[in-house]
């Protein structure tokens, strides 16, 4: 599978929209400057592939806000 990655404040995140069941599981991965990753679970599903990845940026994205306001929950 190749996903689409995308920078944000230092952070490389993964959207990703896998089918599950007649709709789209929208899910992440964040990987930071040391090269680790940590990958969430179903985040939400959707009628399309496109709006589970948009989904999935924008948790992502939130995610990254939220460790860098709050390093040690990172």
């Amino acid at each position: 599978m190749n996903q689409t990655r995308f920078g944000y404040r230092g952070f490389v995140i993964i959207p990703m929209a896998a089918f599950d069941g007649g709709l789209y599981a929208a899910m992440t991965i964040i990987c930071d400057d040391r090269g680790q990753q940590r990958a969430s679970g179903v985040l939400g599903h959707f009628n399309s592939a496109e709006e589970a990845s948009a989904f999935a940026l924008t948790a992502g994205k939130n995610e990254v806000d939220h460790r860098l306001w709050h390093p040690a929950a990172a």
